[in-house]
């Protein structure tokens, strides 16, 4: 291949500059969900050591690649009814309730992972808000929520009284059925007593108000309560066994949607 004379120089032909931005934005457009999910996960104190010169340029690009994702046609969204969600409450920057060393969000992860693999070995379709040790924040998890048959993030309790116990599926009155069954299974393998009716807490009487998730049609798992010592030992022992208990429950429910 032979170049152009002065090809050095090609940088400032009109023709290479359009293209070159024209490739800059097409590439920001293909990977810009990536790269907020990247960024998400970046501990705080690490991008507060950003250089504010720098951080300036990098706000910037965040604004731009958020507004393309948001753009880009994303038609699984869209799809109602075609896969089912699961998501861990929190987030990687948001460790939730905390007792001692063990981190709502991280055990909440472990259980969505546990759920997820028990739904692919029943070959049922599903999305999650990441894998292995990542967990998104939650406009991840509702953007999923919006578009699957079922949703369901995972969350757990804690109270200042440390025997405050018991399992609870925060949902809507429709999902009232569902949200019964999901907290029945976890409750049955974890030796715990079903909260609000029988296993059921309508948004509208939780503690919490409305919910960004529950608005979107999720369900909220409260898996029972990470300050209570008992319960949280009954976690640590026995979550693959409450896992698989719910997966099978989810995997009911679509069967009968068919």
């Amino acid at each position: 291949m032979k170049l152009i004379d002065n090809w050095k120089q090609a940088w400032k032909l009109k023709s290479v500059q359009v293209g070159a931005i024209s490739a800059f934005f097409y590439a920001l457009i293909l990977f810009s969900e990536q790269f907020l999910n990247v960024w998400a996960v970046i501990p705080q104190e690490l991008k507060n050591k950003i250089p504010e010169n720098v951080a300036e340029w990098v706000g910037m690009f965040i604004g731009v690649a958020t507004v393309l994702a948001r753009l880009k046609k994303q038609p699984e969204l869209h799809e109602v009814n075609q896969f089912v969600t699961i998501t861990a409450g929190h987030s990687n920057s948001d460790p939730g309730a905390v007792n001692g060393k063990y981190k709502e969000a991280e055990l909440v992860r472990q259980f969505r992972n546990a759920v997820a693999h028990y739904l692919a070995a029943a070959g049922l379709s599903y999305k999650t808000d990441g894998a292995g040790t990542i967990n998104l924040p939650l406009t991840n998890a509702i953007a999923l929520a919006k578009g699957a048959s079922i949703a369901i993030e995972f969350h757990m309790n804690a109270a200042a009284l440390k025997q405050a116990n018991g399992i609870e599926t925060i949902a809507l009155p429709k999902d009232k059925i569902l949200a019964q069954k999901l907290s029945k299974a976890v409750a049955d393998v974890f030796g715990s007593r079903l909260r609000g009716d029988n296993g059921w807490i309508d948004q509208s009487k939780s503690a919490r108000g409305r919910l960004a998730y529950v608005n979107a049609g999720g369900l909220i798992v409260e898996l029972g309560f990470i300050s209570n010592e008992d319960e949280l030992a009954a976690y640590q022992a026995r979550y693959w066994i409450a896992a698989k208990a719910v997966a099978q429950v989810i995997i009911e429910h679509e069967k009968a949607l068919k």
